[in-house]
């Protein structure tokens, strides 16, 4: 199951045996190199956050075994790491591997169990309110990820990557 950014910030935590939510989710803090998110941001002027192995469930809410698991984001070396590099996913204009100008991320989808990166969106836009020339890009097309700059395969070379897999796996058959 696909869980979308969108969807996630301003998602309600609360603690396992509460009824009143602790603090409400505000961004993702994903590792650029691996596509994984690191930790869910609860606090940005404070930088708390929360990481992924400390959730119990994420379904409509999040929920966490207490408030001791929230922390600041210098606690935990990779997130503090990721948070100095300043690479973020959402917001970062894509580019090709040709130097095409492809669009803004405006939505990406992580997976709901294990929260690796699956898709991003991308669209060009008009001063932010119109979005035309949507695409889906799958992490695997995914070269590189810059300061605010995401390298992604070309789309042509693509095509020829799955045509050659086609024909090799007729050969293989024949």
């Amino acid at each position: 199951m696909e869980m979308f950014y969108s969807n996630i910030v301003g998602t309600f935590v609360f603690e396992d045996d509460s009824s009143r939510p602790v603090a409400v989710v505000k961004d993702l803090v994903m590792d650029p190199d691996r596509g994984v998110t690191i930790a869910f941001v609860l606090n940005q002027n404070k930088q708390l956050v929360v990481s992924p192995m400390d959730v119990i469930s994420f379904k409509h809410v999040m929920k966490i075994n207490s408030a001791d698991n929230i922390v600041e984001a210098s606690e935990i070396l990779r997130v503090s790491e990721v948070l100095k590099s300043r690479r973020p996913i959402s917001g970062a204009k894509v580019f090709t591997k040709s130097g095409e100008y492809i669009g803004k991320v405006f939505d990406f989808s992580i997976d709901a169990k294990t929260y690796d990166l699956n898709k991003i969106f991308v669209a060009k836009d008009i001063l932010g309110l119109f979005r035309y020339n949507s695409l889906i890009i799958p992490a695997k097309n995914i070269v590189e990820v810059k300061s605010y700059k995401i390298i992604v395969k070309d789309a042509r070379n693509t095509e020829k990557e799955e045509d050659l897999q086609r024909v090799s796996v007729k050969e293989m058959a024949a």
